[in-house]
């Protein structure tokens, strides 16, 4: 028989946490019977909707009573993306439990035997149970994320490894819940649209450090042990950064049916393999670049060489590659030239090379060309690029690629307009 990981997810103080254990469906108790009486003698009811059955002693509100429509409308979705048959989940229904007093769900046996001191959530087979939040987003997110869990495992028998089960978590728990819509899989415009969520905050905190994780250091996070909340931020991070990118993301969702498999992680590298190299270089970039609105279309890299002569640069796009290989210790002079738009308040901000002094972002000004070296040993220092303005003069440390881009929020890109031209040439010793 099969065995494959059930996760206890916690949230406390700023931590979340998960634990691990063995488990197969076999295990797993039917969900226990409720006796409705004594439950609503002390203070508990039930709200239950067609996939969810919710007892709870939170007061009555439209945000915690309308959990059920949002679980019911997050079934179909996560049936379209793994994908599950619609006659599989007609009658599937999960039974969770909001708790604000657990002693009132001990006293009543409706804690998990398995785990009866679990920190804000767990999920277990077909039931599930959440501590009460302080804010509306995050308690929807929550039972998101854990009934994401729940519907994996029980339509696709596993999770996969700790990064995988985390990140398609994360990924289908961060949402938007507007007009009685639900929207999966979403990139928050603004921080106040996901309160006490805090993902992106926490990646540009270790960017800025210079403590960004490779691919490999995500793929070795397992949830075996004690995870930290920083952690379910880099699951988050790399399933969104390929889930959402042109070129990967079709690749990316093919590693659904591998989910049981022990060497999954070799299977996603054995999958990306010949893109291995691009595929390091543009989640550094991410890093460097991620915020709040970030369009993922417009900044994934296109890896195709240009003319080598003179490189026409799109001002309404992240890092495009170029034809210039810059050679160790070699010095080069590089020159823009061009005047575009860089930005549409209901007047459009006319920029060249040099950029707009008015407003800067990242600390370098708004619209200036920016540039980035990529060679075997530095897949680009795109937290640090260079400034290179209107004309600079560069010797690269060692072999390398240059990338170029102009300066501008990752998701204000859509109001740009034009090209700019870029020549590269060789300084001679003596000129």
């Amino acid at each position: 028989m099969s065995h494959f990981p059930t996760t206890v997810l916690a949230i406390a103080g700023g931590l979340l946490r998960a634990t691990t254990f063995a488990q197969s469906p076999a295990d797993w108790p039917a969900p226990r019977e409720v006796d409705r009486a004594r439950a609503a003698a002390v203070g508990i009811r039930v709200v239950t909707g067609k996939h969810l059955r919710l007892y709870t002693d939170v007061a009555a509100s439209p945000a915690v009573d309308e959990l059920p429509r949002v679980f019911d409308a997050a079934v179909p979705q996560w049936a379209v993306y793994f994908p599950v048959p619609p006659e599989r989940i007609g009658n599937w229904q999960v039974q969770g439990f909001l708790i604000r007093d657990r002693a009132k769900f001990a006293a009543l046996g409706l804690l998990p035997a398995r785990n009866v001191n679990f920190i804000n959530g767990f999920a277990l087979g077909n039931e599930l149970w959440l501590d009460e939040q302080p804010s509306d987003y995050y308690r929807r997110h929550l039972l998101l994320h854990e009934g994401t869990h729940s519907f994996m495992l029980s339509f696709l028998g596993a999770a996969g490894p700790g990064w995988y089960m985390e990140g398609m978590a994360e990924l289908l728990g961060t949402h938007r819940w507007q007009d009685q819509q639900l929207e999966l899989r979403v990139l928050p415009s603004n921080r106040e649209e996901v309160p006490m969520w805090g993902r992106i905050k926490l990646i540009r905190e270790a960017v800025a450090a210079g403590k960004q994780l490779s691919l490999g250091n995500v793929l070795a996070i397992s949830n075996r042990e004690a995870l930290a909340v920083e952690a379910y931020a880099w699951c988050w991070a790399l399933s969104k950064f390929l889930d959402s990118h042109p070129s990967y993301g079709e690749k990316f969702r093919k590693l659904i049916p591998q989910v049981k498999q022990p060497d999954f992680n070799e299977r996603f590298r054995k999958l990306f393999h010949k893109e291995w190299s691009d595929l390091e270089f543009e989640w550094q970039a991410f890093l460097a670049a991620l915020d709040y609105g970030y369009d993922t279309e417009r900044m994934a890299i296109e890896h195709t060489f240009g003319n080598k002569d003179a490189t026409s640069i799109a001002v309404d796009r992240g890092w495009q590659q170029t034809s210039w290989f810059l050679q160790k210790g070699h010095t080069y002079k590089i020159t823009a030239a061009g005047r575009y738009q860089i930005a549409d308040d209901g007047e459009p901000w006319p920029c060249e090379p040099g950029g707009i002094t008015l407003r800067y972002h990242d600390g370098h000004p708004l619209g200036v060309l920016l540039g980035t070296l990529r060679s075997q040993k530095n897949p680009g220092v795109f937290a640090k690029p260079i400034a290179l303005g209107r004309q600079a003069i560069i010797t690269p440390a060692e072999d390398a690629v240059l990338y170029l881009r102009v300066n501008d929020s990752p998701a204000e890109l859509s109001d740009n307009r034009g090209k700019l031209a870029v020549r590269v040439e060789p300084v001679l010793s003596g000129d």
